[in-house]
């Protein structure tokens, strides 16, 4: 009886810690107007990206396991709104990226989705001061982190 008790003590953990593996496939950035088109530094980030939000999901990451992620950027822009009334000014810029996502089990595509990540940055002065349209790197890197975590959320893995 001792014997039994002590085994199953033993074997038990290995069928109770069963974490689900995935594999993700290299980031495609299929984007093709503007600055970042083909920008293979923001698909690199969007991998990074991918791969930390799937890990919190206590997914482990195995480039042979069965389920294959695979995302495409296919849409970023800044939509710039300006304001000014005297010397008073307000600029809104509000940094827009589309993906999509597809869950691969096997060769067979299981599902498909599509997100949009929006990150918005207000600015008010007294003295209007351009910057000449450069990209904030933390609104980016918000908007990245946004939609990808919404394609996540739409597989429900």
């Amino acid at each position: 009886m001792c014997k039994s008790i002590l085994f199953a003590l033993i074997t038990l953990p290995c069928f109770v810690v069963g974490q689900y593996s995935i594999s993700i496939e290299p980031v495609t950035n299929d984007i093709v107007i503007g600055d970042l088109a083909g920008n293979r530094d923001l698909a690199f980030g969007v991998q990074n990206i991918l791969e930390e939000v799937v890990q919190d999901k206590d997914y482990d990451l195995n480039p042979n396991a069965e389920l294959k992620l695979k995302v495409s950027l296919l849409f970023f822009d800044i939509k710039k709104t300006n304001l000014q009334i005297a010397v008073y000014s307000k600029k809104t810029d509000i940094y827009q990226i589309s993906a999509r996502a597809t869950l691969y089990k096997g060769k067979k595509k299981k599902k498909s989705v599509t997100a949009t990540g929006e990150a918005k940055e207000v600015s008010t002065a007294t003295l209007l001061i351009d910057e000449g349209g450069q990209f904030s790197q933390a609104n980016v890197s918000t908007a990245l982190k946004k939609v990808v975590e919404q394609l996540i959320n739409k597989l429900k893995l």
